[in-house]
């Protein structure tokens, strides 16, 4: 690990907004769960340097003999967008202050917390918990927490599978897949995409649940429906010293484990079984499940461990996207 981060044996953490280094420290802080994987790029939108990756085990863009199999980048299912009335938060454009970003191994969690004031002056409090589920592999999970210090109005997410994400990066580049179908329904949207050279077909399903106060808030959402994009747009109002956070259930099935005819109506029905589980009970599960793992491999925290035994071990549930 390079001198601006720091490291103990289940964690690594970078201190302070390091825009130069952002597209390094996405990948070093992936995060998998053997099963599928995403690197550690923003929920939010960002313009500045960033790769987006996300990977599902097996499912690659190639199978031509004699060269390296490479996986196919798949739809964004980590997209969460954020609104300040009519202003996206984009960190490349804000002043950002305490920010801190860490992998925490022992309980296979991304977490990110900062200060922010946007361009027109909004000021905000913002922490963010990503975790891929090791008990339930196809399962995943966000929470966007946003605490208000000045801003009056309406902060609004956008809880969807993006799979837009290079158009405007890459206009010219051919895409790896096309998609089937994209639906958005009352409580649940998903896409079902297919590899255009190798026919894996893939579905990405996704749920929400949003939060003022801790209070469960009943909204009617704005239905997301575009030809590569499935999802919501909702959201609430604030004043200052109020705090909204979302919860984000995905669930990402693939043709090599369940039939091509039933992929939607599966995922659905898992992300909905995910959400009805609850956050809290879907991260312990999780958590238990990795210190399960760490316990069998004799590198529990406390142990006489160091970080290159931890990382090696980690590296078995990372898929090598080439």
């Amino acid at each position: 690990m390079e001198n601006y981060l720091q490291t103990s044996p289940m964690q690594f953490i970078e201190e302070g907004f390091q825009k130069e280094n952002q597209s390094e420290t996405e990948l070093k802080f992936s995060l998998g769960n053997g099963y599928m994987q995403s690197r550690a790029h923003f929920e939010e939108f960002y313009s500045g340097e960033s790769e987006l990756g996300s990977y599902i085990d097996g499912v690659y863009k190639n199978t031509i003999e004699g060269e390296e199999k490479c996986l196919s980048n798949l739809p964004n299912w980590t997209s969460l967008h954020v609104f300040l009335n009519s202003e996206m938060l984009d960190l490349a454009r804000c002043e950002v202050s305490n920010y801190r970003r860490m992998l925490d191994l022992e309980n296979g969690l991304l977490e990110r917390s900062f200060e922010v004031t946007t361009e027109v002056g909004r000021q905000l409090e913002v922490k963010i918990t990503r975790f891929l589920s090791l008990a339930r592999t196809e399962i995943g999970a966000i929470r966007y927490t946003i605490k208000s210090l000045n801003f009056v109005g309406r902060i609004a997410f956008l809880p969807v599978i993006d799979g837009d994400f290079n158009a405007k990066k890459y206009p010219d580049k051919e895409p790896e897949w096309n998609v089937l179908q994209s639906r958005t329904q009352k409580e649940v949207a998903h896409l079902w995409i297919q590899t255009r050279k190798t026919n894996f077909q893939v579905c990405g399903a996704v749920s929400y649940e949003l939060y003022k106060n801790n209070s469960l808030k009943k909204v009617i959402p704005t239905k997301i429906e575009k030809q590569k994009i499935a999802g919501f747009s909702v959201g609430c109002d604030v004043k200052e010293n109020d705090t909204v956070y979302l919860n984000k259930y995905f669930a990402v099935l693939s043709s090599l484990n369940h039939p091509y005819q039933e992929l939607t109506v599966r995922s659905c029905d898992k992300v909905l079984d995910a959400r009805n589980i609850g956050w809290d009970a879907l991260m312990e599960e999780s958590k238990i499940a990795w210190n399960q793992k760490w316990d069998k491999l004799g590198l529990l925290p406390g142990s006489e461990t160091n970080s290159d035994d931890v990382l090696k071990a980690y590296n078995e549930f990372l898929i090598k996207p080439s």
